[in-house]
């Protein structure tokens, strides 16, 4: 494990002078030119060798994985201003120069001051650890991340804390060490991976980039699409009222209205939820045990999360069928309802037998199972 120690106060070994001009310079060159000054003259730091350095600046020091490599890690500090006050608080740190031998490691980083040997709490009022997973040089938060940001680079990353608890002025010494990769929890961290189960008890068929789900509450920050488990119509109070039953191992099957009007759905990733609030709110869109729209809607799985399950929009349910994990779903070899309309009478469907894409009237009951973004 590799440490930077903080020594004293910069304003205490060396000398200031005040100087308005040259403030008021600094001030127009951050308006006019958009600089961000994010160091502080809050603490020094030296690794060993008893040299000053100031947050801002890198230094040299090794982890268990980097081998004979050198790493650079750089603390920054930003000023929280408070009424007639303020303090400057540790607010990012990057490490670069991480090589391949670290891949799949995580790194760990906690901080501390100059008396006690307990870590300080750094980010989320309490943790005092940020955890950065090298996912094959893609950085990612670690278990425990979720009040941090890592952006990731080649060989780089950059922890930021959202808000940010450690004084810049209290922090001696930084620690950083590298350790075999312990997985977050899906359903509390939003570190999911195809086939977890997520938040709710459904399985995650589709990991990417961030995508916009809109009335989800991830909204804008979706990485991640779950199917609800097969036995899902059979909790549910309208499941003897369906066309088709679902069971344990069954999926439910219903009709879907209005039958004779367009509500103005896509087709594309990302539309399933308001596709499916569209045709559960529209005028004749009958009940939820006739509208498989309003049954989705309903569904609250384990988590009182009733609104943000939904019907796949034709190409999310595309991405279903696609899938790698797609066989541990126990989707029968038959089709599956889109909440995408084809016209005012017929919506998409994919067989999940072949991935074929079709259309069918609304008013013929086929299968269907809810998915959720998070």
């Amino acid at each position: 494990m590799a440490e930077i120690y903080f020594d004293d106060p910069v304003e205490e070994s060396k000398g200031t002078r005040k100087n308005f001009k040259g403030v008021l310079a600094l001030i127009l060159l951050m308006i006019v030119g958009g600089a961000y000054v994010q160091t502080t003259l809050a603490a020094n730091i030296s690794l060993n060798s008893g040299s000053r350095v100031e947050f801002g600046q890198g230094v040299s020091m090794v982890a268990a994985c980097s081998g004979a490599n050198s790493l650079t890690v750089t603390p920054n500090s930003e000023f929280v201003n408070a009424s007639g006050s303020g303090a400057h608080y540790l607010k990012t740190i990057t490490v670069s120069g991480i090589p391949s031998e670290c891949n799949g490691d995580d790194f760990q980083i906690s901080v501390y001051d100059s008396t006690t040997s307990t870590a300080l709490p750094i980010f989320g009022e309490t943790k005092t650890v940020a955890s950065i997973w090298n996912n094959g040089g893609s950085f990612q938060g670690g278990k425990g991340w979720l009040g941090s940001t890592i952006t990731s680079g080649s060989g780089t990353f950059t922890v930021s804390f959202t808000t940010p608890v450690a004084l810049a002025s209290n922090v001696a010494k930084l620690t950083l060490q590298s350790t075999t990769h312990v997985a977050g929890d899906c359903r509390t961290e939003s570190l999911c991976s195809l086939g977890d189960i997520g938040p709710g008890g459904g399985t995650v068929f589709y990991v990417g980039a961030a995508f916009t789900m809109t009335g989800a509450t991830c909204n804008n920050k979706c990485y991640y699409l779950q199917w609800a488990p097969v036995s899902w119509a059979s909790t549910q109070s309208q499941n003897a009222s369906f066309n088709v039953p679902g069971t344990s191992t069954t999926d439910a099957r219903a009709t879907l209205m209005p039958s004779n009007l367009l509500v103005g759905t896509s087709t594309s990733f990302g539309s399933g939820l308001n596709n499916t609030s569209l045709m559960a709110n529209a005028v004749g869109s009958g009940t939820s045990s006739s509208n498989a729209a309003k049954a989705a809607l309903l569904y609250a799985a384990s988590d009182s999360s009733a609104g943000q399950w939904f019907l796949p929009s034709r190409d999310e349910l595309v991405a279903l069928y696609q899938s790698s994990v797609r066989s541990s779903g126990n989707f029968q070899a038959l089709n599956l309802w889109s909440s995408s309309e084809v016209s005012s009478v017929n919506n998409y469907q994919v067989t999940m037998e072949t991935g074929e894409v079709s259309a069918e009237a609304r008013g013929n009951p086929k299968l269907f199972r809810p998915i959720r973004a998070f």
